[in-house]
Parts: structure tokens; C-alpha cells; sequence
């Protein structure tokens, strides 16, 4: 076998794996909703078009609902423990996107012009936030992490939106967005300039939320500068990091499979997520692996 040959064996075989733990029907609750919130498990609607399963109307209904009877902005986006990260509304917002994506030629045409519109609302608040992110030209600290890692989401996010809307405004203002994130990298591989005296789960957690935008955009776009900080970061982590300490979710795993030296990183994951999730992945997890398994098909 040759060595390319064997390289992509290796993908296939992950990517089987990941297959594996996707629900074939994964299901969706509103067991956090209000009138001022949604969930964003609501996302597992890029699961549901990649394993061909059940409609994924259900989820995607008031998704495409709040857009005119809600003002968005100030709809809070929480997972189905009622608790809120930055970097929800962009991960809901890049799974709806990416799904609309993949079934953009098979999708009814009633439906069609509906998701449309559903989500350009959605993709105008992004730009108008990551518009507000005042991302340094260098180091970025990482008493910035949140907000870096819901920058490096929303660029992700709008990347895919410029190629569904055709909206070059959209995919540039992503690639500086990636670009400032890679040039602030620090010398040992980390995207965030930590401080000795920062705990270091949290500011793991964010580097991985970082570090997963990152690969899926680079991969997508085809970008070899921000593939050479992914490599970089996934090396900062192999030798200083322990990812499952800091999240039992899938963050990174892609970054983690696309480098071979850091692949029992990989497994580490693969491992806690089973063991996190013993009824199988549902929501951010289950999300977070579609969007590797998605990267991974990009290669096979």
C-alpha cells in the first residue's frame, strides 16, 4: 500500500468511526425554550441531512420563525441546561448553514425559499457582531478567549454563508477574521497568550474551540496558512495540553485526526465522548462530530 493509499485508509477509518456514533434518527427536545431563548441543539439539523435521516423541519421550524416575530440579537442561545456560551449562536448558525449547504439541490422548493430567507437574518447579525470583535493584530490574550473563540465561529460561520449567498463581503471578512487569529499565534503553537497564573481548563477549552474553527475553515477554504496553525496548535497540544480534561465534547477532534503525530489525541476524545455521552452523542457533541465527519468526507 502505498503511503497515500494508506494515509487515506486511515481517514476512511475514522470517519467510519465517527459514523458509527451518530444516531441514525437523532432526535431534538425544546426542554430550555422561551420566548427570549432557543437551544442550540437545534443544530443537530447538520446531522440529520448527513445521515439521511427523519425530516429536519422540526428543528429548523422556529429557527426560521424568530426572524420575524423576534428580534434575534437578544435571543439568547442556550444549551439544553439552560447554560450559555459565546460561541453558541455562531456554532447553531454554521450548522444550520452547513446543512442548508448540503441539501441546497434537494431541498423542496417551498422549503427552499424558505431556509433562504430563515437564515440571511441570522448571517447579517454575525457580520454585524464579528464587525464588533476588535481582534488585535498580535497576541491575543486569553483573558479573550471567549470572545476569540465566538470570533473564530462566526468567521467560520460567514465563510459558508458567502458561499451559499455568493457574498464575497462575507468570505473575506472571514478570512481576516482567520487570519488575525493565525498571526496572533504564539511561537510554541497555543492561539491564546496565557498567563501562568490562568487556570488552564477553561483556557484549553477555548483553544480547542479555536483550534476546531480553524481546521474546518481551513480544509473548506482550502487555506494553507491557517492549515500550518492548525498544525501547529495540534503539536501545542499533544505536548502541553490534556483536551479531555478540559471538555468531554468533541472540540478539535478533526484537527486532531488531520495530524497524524496527534491522532492518540484523537482517540482520547472519541474515548470520553463515548464515555460522556453512553446513550450516544446527542446535541453540541453530536454536532461537533458531524462537522468532522463533514471535513473528513472532503478528503475521501
Amino acid at each position: 500500500m502505498t503511503d497515500t493509499a494508506a494515509a487515506v485508509a486511515e481517514l476512511k477509518r475514522y470517519a467510519s468511526l465517527i459514523e458509527g456514533m451518530v444516531p441514525a434518527d437523532p432526535a431534538f427536545a425544546p426542554t430550555t425554550e422561551s420566548a427570549t431563548s432557543i437551544q442550540v441543539e437545534r443544530g443537530i439539523v447538520l446531522p440529520r441531512v448527513m445521515s439521511h435521516a427523519r425530516d429536519p423541519s422540526d428543528v429548523v421550524e422556529r429557527l426560521i420563525e424568530v426572524t420575524s416575530t423576534a428580534a434575534i440579537d437578544r435571543l439568547a442561545v442556550v444549551d439544553r441546561a439552560g447554560h450559555h456560551r459565546p460561541v453558541y449562536r455562531p456554532l447553531l448558525a454554521y450548522c444550520w448553514l452547513q446543512a442548508f449547504r448540503t441539501v441546497y439541490e434537494t431541498l423542496p422548493r417551498s422549503q427552499f425559499g424558505r431556509w433562504e430567507e430563515g437564515i440571511r437574518p441570522w448571517c447579517d447579525l454575525l457580520e454585524a457582531e464579528l464587525g464588533d470583535v476588535s481582534l488585535p493584530n498580535g497576541a491575543i490574550d486569553s483573558g479573550f478567549g471567549a470572545a476569540a473563540s465566538e470570533a473564530a465561529w462566526t468567521a467560520l460561520a460567514l465563510h459558508v454563508a458567502g458561499k451559499v449567498y455568493v457574498r464575497d463581503a462575507w468570505t473575506d471578512l472571514a478570512g481576516d477574521t482567520f487570519g488575525r487569529i493565525t498571526r496572533g499565534q504564539q511561537p510554541g503553537g497555543a492561539f491564546l497568550l496565557a498567563d501562568p497564573s490562568d487556570n488552564p481548563e477553561p483556557n484549553w477549552y477555548h483553544e480547542l474551540a479555536i483550534l476546531h474553527a480553524c481546521a474546518s475553515y481551513a480544509v473548506q477554504a482550502e487555506d494553507r496558512t491557517v492549515a500550518a496553525a492548525v498544525a501547529k496548535a495540534t503539536a501545542y497540544h499533544l505536548a502541553e495540553t490534556q483536551p479531555d480534561h478540559a471538555t468531554g465534547q468533541p472540540w478539535a477532534l478533526f484537527a486532531f485526526i488531520w495530524s497524524p503525530s496527534a491522532r492518540p489525541l484523537a482517540d482520547q476524545i472519541l474515548h470520553a465522548t463515548t464515555i460522556t455521552q453512553p446513550g450516544g452523542p446527542q446535541g453540541v457533541p453530536l454536532m461537533l462530530l458531524a462537522d468532522a465527519l463533514y471535513c473528513l468526507r472532503l478528503f475521501l
